[in-house]
């Protein structure tokens, strides 16, 4: 029983909400940041081992989860720290780039789709988000310029706000990215929301409880091909 609590999409699903909550209202204090770095790394290792990734990937999640543990937390009890917890925000946006991935080719090898391939895709989504946000986060880091408009500050709970608004196309508009590189990562995003839900979450769900409908194999005998004259050749079969 543990060992299916504990491996399981819906875990994922459930951590990635909790973390969601803790990005949002506990990085403005020292230990706050540390128990949202804990639980990303926590959340980026659960990710890669019930995806099944390669066990390379799950090495270095569990690295990085140790190592941005103890910083986290060093910046937590040391005063004047906060350069490497955002530092550490942005190797989790570089890290948060490979789960939707590996739950995408995992849910990929799933012959029947059941209530894991739904809970799996329906995580690539909401993972999507959290990318962008961290991505948002690191621009505005890294660039001397502000990030959004009429001076809102591009503190991680402003991104993930600003993130998820832009991937579910709602746009509220109160904030808005003032550099050109900033808007047309948002208009990926944009894009990229309702093609996923479509392509993907729509259709796996309409399969639901159902075998996925498989490609057949191609035969040994020649199909009939358009000829330069633009009439189809004869198969070998009708000769």
């Amino acid at each position: 029983m543990a060992y299916r609590l504990t491996n399981t999409y819906g875990l994922i699903l459930l951590l990635i909400i909790v973390d969601y909550i803790a990005a949002s209202a506990l990085t403005t204090s020292g230990w706050g940041r540390f128990i949202t770095v804990f639980l990303l790394g926590s959340t980026l290792l659960l990710t890669l081992h019930v995806s099944r990734a390669h066990r390379i990937l799950q090495l270095l999640a569990a690295i990085y989860l140790v190592f941005s543990s103890l910083s986290a937390l060093i910046g937590a009890v040391t005063s004047g720290v906060d350069t490497l917890a955002q530092h550490l925000f942005i190797l989790a946006e570089i890290l948060l780039l490979v789960p939707p991935l590996s739950i995408l080719r995992d849910i990929a090898s799933h012959p029947v789709v059941t209530t894991e391939t739904v809970l799996g895709a329906v995580c690539v989504y909401l993972l999507i988000g959290f990318s962008f946000a961290f991505i948002y986060s690191g621009v505005a880091l890294l660039s001397p310029l502000p990030f959004f408009q009429r001076g809102s500050p591009a503190s991680i709970n402003n991104t993930l706000f600003f993130s998820y608004t832009t991937l579910t196309t709602v746009g509220y508009g109160n904030l808005v990215p003032a550099q050109s590189f900033g808007q047309t990562v948002a208009m990926l995003e944009a894009l990229l929301g309702p093609i996923y839900l479509a392509l993907i979450v729509a259709r796996l769900v309409s399969l639901w409880g159902q075998e996925r409908p498989q490609v057949p194999a191609v035969s040994g005998k020649r199909r009939s091909q358009p000829s330069p004259t633009g009439r189809r050749e004869d198969s070998d079969e009708s000769k």
